[in-house]
């Protein structure tokens, strides 16, 4: 790698040996090679140390004591050289010409704070399962990331001065630390866009499903610090922002199984904002058995 590198690639990695070397893979495989590569160990007790041994020369490897990923992801920023940072998890993957798309638009405007795509999901042996994508409003982009996150982490490509002037990842959050800060660079800055996918997400952990209380808790709390700092922004707005994310919430919980939760979530965000009908619909099936759960929770989010 360039001793001066333009991309700088931070992986922060924690037992999983077998996919972040898949994941180092895909990023040297690049057809752009202005770049360096460093993975930050979070304190993995598995053979991810020896698996990377052989990268020696291709990548950076620090280890640190276990701090989750929000601190693996800042330490490997502190550590970059690059004008442009991506921080890639361990279990996600690259297309080869990622970088080769993304590099010429945030060069071609200096205003863009970071460029995201829509992204492939896999599954845990690397099968394809679909395409995430969300329509994209560059001018009302801000607006529609606080009503839902439609960027998946491994699309991203920041430009380093706009991170350093919002700040880091939040390490008090933990599942929805990438929204955070997709919304307070989206707030400072423009967002670019690339219509077609580079990256590939690994549905494999369901960590979120198994840890829906701590997602609503943080995602309610990531939510409320951006509206209070927005004085601007009616109540009646806010209100149904509110009730947008308990949605959210509830889908996750018919997801979950847990439809009783669900609907508490439901209540909420009908107190809230009474006329999003679609909590009304939602609130029914939940009480319909679990087929109709499942039917709800595979419902697009939109609305």
């Amino acid at each position: 790698m360039a001793d001066h590198p333009r991309v700088s690639v931070i992986i922060p990695a924690y037992n999983s040996a077998a996919y972040t070397v898949e994941t180092v893979d895909s990023v040297l495989a690049q057809t752009y090679r202005d770049f360096e590569v460093i993975v930050v160990d979070d304190g993995s007790t598995d053979s991810t140390r020896e698996a990377l041994a052989p990268y020696a020369g291709c990548i950076q490897y620090v280890y640190k004591d276990n701090g989750g990923a929000c601190s693996a992801r800042n330490e490997g920023i502190r550590r970059a050289r690059g004008e442009y940072l991506a921080c890639l998890d361990c279990d996600d993957l690259w297309l080869p010409e990622k970088l080769e798309y993304s590099l010429p638009i945030l060069e071609q405007d200096p205003g863009l704070g970071f460029v995201c795509s829509p992204c492939f999901t896999i599954g845990p042996t690397g099968e394809l399962i679909g395409e995430v994508r969300y329509p994209f409003d560059q001018t009302n982009a801000y607006m529609n990331m606080l009503a839902e996150n439609f960027v998946l982490a491994p699309t991203v490509v920041m430009r380093r001065t706009c991170l350093e002037r919002v700040g880091f990842f939040d390490e008090r959050i933990f599942i929805p630390a990438d929204w955070d800060l997709w919304l307070r660079l989206s707030r400072r800055f423009r967002v670019g866009y690339i219509d077609h996918p580079l990256s590939k997400y690994r549905l494999a952990s369901n960590y979120t499903l198994r840890n829906a209380d701590k997602f609503v808790r943080e995602a309610d709390y990531v939510l409320e610090k951006q509206l209070g700092e927005l004085g601007e922004l009616s109540t009646g707005k806010k209100d149904q922002l509110r009730a947008r994310l308990q949605l959210t919430h509830a889908l996750l919980y018919l997801k979950a199984g847990e439809p009783a939760a669900a609907r508490q979530m439901l209540r909420r965000g009908m107190a809230a904002y009474p006329l999003q009908w679609r909590a009304y619909g939602y609130y029914v099936l939940s009480l319909l058995g679990p087929s109709a759960c499942r039917a709800a929770a595979s419902a697009r989010r939109r609305g």
